[in-house]
């Protein structure tokens, strides 16, 4: 029971750190380069240049914009704790399982009660259902109310591939853009010729 209280409390250290929290470093009294400079450190979440990944960074300000150093502020957690690292500083906070959302059979499976409703979905997956955007479009024989609230957000969604990157939907291209690009391409290059001339 104990292993499980350390876990659950590491959890929900983390959960705070993520909302960008100050973060006090345990001083030995070693370590005098503490408590002469008695900088204030935050450590909280930040996103991977390519948008893909959420990482634990350690911050110089409470707004957890500014990073204690040039890698995310992990060289700086480890001077000042002893060579600990930080977690989530290098690997990403979030996985990319799947969790079912199908109510076990079983009562007493960890369902709080829930599988005395008619349908066979967890309550926590309708009701992340009901919160989402969505665009029912076409499903109008199906679906009582479609909702079609987010269908324009969705057609310029960006997609974020295996590896990270992220990559906007395809685009239409622009014709009228097209054209003028091509006409300025072309008096640049008529005009460089007549300057070439004089």
């Amino acid at each position: 029971a104990e292993e499980g209280e350390e876990e659950e409390e590491e959890e929900w250290e983390l959960r705070e750190m993520a909302e960008c929290r100050e973060y006090n470093f345990e001083n030995n009294n070693n370590n005098r380069k503490l408590e002469e400079e008695d900088d204030q450190y935050f450590v909280g979440a930040y996103c991977s240049e390519n948008g893909g990944k959420i990482y634990l960074g350690l911050f110089t300000e409470e707004t957890c914009s500014q990073f204690a150093d040039d890698y995310g502020g992990r060289e700086t957690f480890a001077a000042l704790s002893y060579g600990k690292s930080l977690p989530y500083s290098d690997s990403t906070m979030i996985g990319t399982e799947c969790m079912s959302c199908k109510e076990p059979a079983d009562a007493d499976q960890n369902n709080d009660n829930d599988n005395e409703d008619e349908d066979e979905v967890k309550e926590s997956c309708e009701q992340l259902y009901e919160m989402a955007g969505k665009c029912e479009a076409g499903l109008s024989g199906t679906v009582q109310y479609p909702n079609n609230y987010a269908c324009n957000f969705m057609q310029g969604i960006k997609i974020v591939r295996k590896n990270g990157a992220i990559v906007r939907g395809a685009g239409a291209q622009n014709t009228t853009a097209s054209v003028f690009i091509g006409l300025f391409a072309l008096s640049f290059v008529l005009l460089g010729g007549y300057v070439y001339y004089l």
